[in-house]
């Protein structure tokens, strides 16, 4: 089976899609499948020469292949990125058909506008549905048509088989229910606490742990993921605990270092973006990890399946999380320690709990780890290979 993956995101970067596109395409290579990755020549000062590969830690056991494409995002926003996937979507329909895959390969990703040139000659087509944006309703006909032209569908909760049926129209037999995943063996390091701490250094030094209590975020800053709330609890920090994030963009984290002096935060650390390979040891120095998903937005409340989650539990340690349906849907009492979303001092409270209550937390982090283990990339990637391979009839 030939597959192309289709993404109009920049490779590498430090987007979690990037990661997750690799992961997927690595995985279905490892299905047996022939897969190949298209992408659009866009310009990344910040990888310039950086082997994708290498950064984001992928076997090398699938091809990426550069189509042309206008990349005019950096000086038009959100009307140069229509422009990007309009000039990429076509650059694939010409390769497709100039490769005569159009009709023998399965075309395959995460953003169906990518493959909406792809129409004109009606390939195979499957999308990974994760969120519903909101020019999907504001062309909603648009939308249900170009959804209802797919062989199947995606989707990372059970929330989202619900929309993808009633709002655009693709029936049930056409929709698969699968989570992201976590590598869980790159997580389920043989390294104690002190000897982490022990291994990480950014800004050129190692981080000063020295009697910390360490609450670790990990990932982006964006308002649905609840890092404001994160952040808005640290008056309510003992001397002692101190909230380290570790991720987002620069000018996020910017933003955060800036909001920092104006409060003299002292209990925050702004790490930055670091190397997804360094994660796990970030993820064992930590007392406890956090997952404060906000209330206030759908994206986070329903459509959720957050990869960082699955990294938290396979890393064994202690988890407090936003009490949300999407969370709800992958782990209960028995393995986090669930807070009240948007509310800053339930946080620092149920932290406290879970701090203090050493032998219910191990307990919750022994069973979270061995539920991570049901939701491998490679368990992922061969129940959506079994989905195509069924769907189009292939081998």
């Amino acid at each position: 089976m030939k597959l192309i993956y289709l993404s109009h995101m920049r490779f590498p970067s430090d987007r979690t899609h990037s990661t997750f596109a690799m992961k997927t395409c690595e995985g279905f290579a490892r299905e047996g499948v022939d897969v190949e990755l298209w992408i659009p020549r866009r310009r990344n000062q910040a990888f310039r020469g950086v082997d994708p590969f290498r950064y984001h830690r992928i076997e090398k056991n699938f091809v990426i292949r550069r189509l042309p494409a206008i990349d005019v995002v950096a000086v038009a926003g959100k009307f140069g990125n229509t422009i990007l996937t309009m000039s990429f979507g076509v650059s694939v329909l010409v390769y497709a058909f100039f490769r005569r895959l159009s009709r023998r390969g399965i075309f395959y990703g995460h953003d169906p506008y990518d493959m909406a040139a792809l129409l004109l000659v009606r390939p195979q087509m499957y999308v990974e549905f994760h969120e519903m944006v909101d020019s999907f309703r504001r062309n909603s006909r648009f939308a249900r048509w170009l959804f209802s032209r797919m062989e199947g569908c995606i989707t990372t909760n059970r929330f989202k088989v619900e929309t993808v049926h009633n709002e655009l129209g693709i029936s049930r037999d056409r929709i698969l229910h699968q989570p992201n995943a976590v590598d869980a063996s790159a997580f389920e390091i043989n390294l104690d606490k002190s000897a982490a701490r022990k291994s990480i250094h950014f800004d050129g030094r190692p981080p000063d742990f020295d009697g910390q209590t360490v609450i670790l975020y990990t990932g982006h800053l964006f308002d649905w993921k609840g890092a404001d709330v994160l952040f808005d609890a640290h008056p309510l920090l003992k001397e002692n605990e101190a909230i380290y994030f570790v991720g987002g963009t620069k000018s996020d984290v910017e933003k955060f270092k800036a909001r920092s002096q104006k409060e003299n935060a002292r209990a925050v650390v702004m790490v930055g973006e670091r190397p997804h390979g360094e994660i796990p040891a970030w993820l064992r120095a930590a007392d406890v990890c956090v997952l404060p998903h906000s209330g206030k937005f759908d994206i986070a409340r329903f459509e959720a399946s957050p990869v960082k989650l699955f990294e938290y539990m396979a890393s064994a340690k202690p988890i407090v999380a936003s009490d949300l349906p999407s969370i709800r849907e992958i782990v209960d009492e028995s393995m986090v320690w669930f807070f009240e979303p948007d509310n800053p001092r339930s946080l620092v409270e149920t932290i406290r709990k879970a701090l203090l209550d050493r032998e219910g937390s191990e307990r919750k982090a022994a069973k979270a780890r061995i539920e991570a283990r049901r939701y491998t990339w490679a368990i992922r990637s061969k129940h959506i290979i079994d989905f195509i391979r069924s769907a189009s009839n292939v081998l």
